[in-house]
């Protein structure tokens, strides 16, 4: 099996996940780059619960309360050791409104300066309430408004946060792949593999533009256990 990629500069891989009852576990993940030293397990641990508070002043006003956080999980990807913390506890949402199906989500694309071809950095985050639709496959404006302020400021809350000598943090997307290997298989037809690049490519994230199309992630609804 191939060895997925360190990224070519220090950073952290962040998740964070939620659910909605018996109705299952969602979640998202996002990097952070460091210019300082490699954070210990405690360091991770207190990141874990400052991103919980910047999640509960910026993204919790966006979601219903059926959406709870549960747990965020900080882990050091710098090298193959390296050290993870994680919060736990529940943090609902607090938008007023009537909740939406399960599978659907908020899509976020992440702006960066590089250009290509091919899918572009972007989170699904728990979603808005009926009363922000402006039909039955769009977000309203004011709530696509209000999704690009809570994402640009919880992003910008993280920025400002200074923990031991880990040094700044800044929200990065990582390129783990560039270009296909063709493979052939036991019935000698081929097929393109994605080739892992020799050390991921970590990309600056400079802005965030909420889609006026609603996201849907299929797998929340088959998801049971948290």
């Amino acid at each position: 099996m191939t060895v997925v990629p360190l990224p070519e500069s220090p950073c952290l891989r962040v998740r964070c996940i939620w659910n909605e009852g018996s109705n299952g576990e969602g979640g998202t993940r996002f990097f952070l780059s460091y210019s300082g030293s490699a954070p210990s397990g405690a360091n991770c641990t207190t990141l874990a619960g400052d991103i919980e508070t910047a999640w509960a002043a910026h993204i919790s006003p966006l979601s219903s309360p059926y959406y709870i956080l549960n747990e965020i999980d900080v882990l050091d990807i710098a090298s193959d050791s390296g050290a993870s913390g994680q919060w736990s506890g529940a943090t609902d949402g607090s938008r007023s409104g009537t909740v939406l199906p399960w599978q659907v989500c908020t899509n976020v694309e992440y702006d960066i300066g590089r250009r290509y071809r091919g899918g572009k950095p972007r989170g699904y985050w728990p979603a808005g309430n009926i009363e922000d639709e402006a039909d039955d496959r769009s977000w309203d404006s004011s709530y696509i408004s209000a999704s690009n302020t809570g994402i640009g400021a919880f992003f910008a809350a993280i920025a400002a946060l200074s923990v031991g000598s880990v040094g700044t943090l800044a929200h990065v997307n990582l390129s783990y792949y560039k270009g296909f290997t063709n493979i052939t298989n036991s019935s000698g037809r081929e097929r393109a593999v994605p080739t892992y690049r020799s050390s991921a490519l970590v990309d600056s994230i400079t802005g965030y533009s909420t889609k006026a199309t609603m996201g849907s992630q299929r797998r929340r609804r088959t998801s049971t256990s948290p």
